[in-house]
């Protein structure tokens, strides 16, 4: 006889009965008695479940949309956006999604300084031009968080590689055989865009930068399964560990210690690279793996 348990939460097992089996199971433990397959002496435990607030500041876009939905399987997530109704529509919007999944999703909407001050954990989902514009806005809500940027500095045509430098501008329609739109990292003042976030935040706060190699028409699939190494750079072992964990809360991701905030810029660097790659090799949703 056998016999099938927790099918569709989260575990997956069978039971030949023949010998004593214990199981644990959302909560549960108990016994499997062997001759007539049923389960006995059920008793509570305590699981260690940690869930957080992450407000996802840019979330209404398509890298928003991918974290809220494979986060939004365990942690409340809060949309934010500069539009409040936006926000609220698009929460909506990814419930639906994972409750269609057979999740119990929390996730709400709000502007962008409500979103960060109701969450634990602030992730900048935005293009680099709206830096410092969106920082400004979220200020009051900063103190004492962990912010994640995903942001990265980069120019269609042209490349600016001395920080304040004369952009490189080749003129691909010269050449017959040069395929044009390129992408290219314009290396900001400070290094990088983590760097210069890290300027603009209040003290307390503990900057990471991640997740900027994450392809976002993969990662808004909840249907596809991943395998992506992710980089992470930061200054604080605290912040970079419960980073190291939302990591691993994606399934099929890795997360890889890259150093100290200030190796961001090779980081950030990889996303044109792989955008490139993908344009001109007929490619889709690259990514990134480290193999030994």
């Amino acid at each position: 006889m056998h016999v099938s348990c927790c099918a569709g939460k989260g575990i997956e097992k069978g039971f030949e009965t023949g010998s004593p089996v214990t199981f644990i199971w959302s909560g549960l433990t108990g016994h499997i008695d062997p001759s007539s397959g049923r389960v006995i002496d059920i008793s509570y435990i305590v699981v260690d479940v940690i869930i957080m607030k992450i407000a996802i500041i840019g979330g209404t876009g398509s890298i928003g949309k991918g974290f809220a939905l494979r986060w939004g399987q365990k942690h409340h997530i809060i949309v934010g956006s500069r539009k409040q109704e936006k926000a609220k529509a698009k929460a909506a919007e990814y419930t639906g999604i994972l409750n269609d999944l057979g999740y119990n999703a929390d996730i709400t909407g709000d502007i962008n300084i409500k979103a960060a001050s109701e969450a634990d954990v602030v992730l900048l989902a935005i293009r680099y031009g709206q830096v410092a514009s969106t920082i400004e806005q979220i200020m009051p809500g900063l103190a004492g968080k962990i912010v994640i940027s995903v942001v990265v500095p980069m120019e269609k045509d042209r490349c600016i590689i001395v920080p304040d430098g004369v952009p490189l501008e080749i003129p691909t329609n010269d050449r017959e055989d040069y395929k044009a739109d390129y992408f290219c990292y314009v290396t900001p003042p400070a290094g990088s865009a983590a760097q210069e976030i890290a300027a603009m935040l209040p003290a307390g706060t503990e900057l990471v930068s991640a997740f900027h190699n994450v392809p976002a028409g993969k990662l808004s699939n909840p249907d596809i399964e991943l395998n992506y190494d992710i980089g992470v750079c930061g200054n604080s072992m605290h912040s970079k560990n419960i980073v190291f964990d939302l990591v691993r809360d994606i399934p099929g991701m890795r997360p890889l210690d890259i150093g100290p905030l200030e190796t961001s810029s090779m980081v950030e660097s990889i996303t044109p690279l792989l955008v490139n790659v993908a344009i001109r090799n007929h490619m889709k949703d690259v990514g990134i793996k480290f193999i030994d």
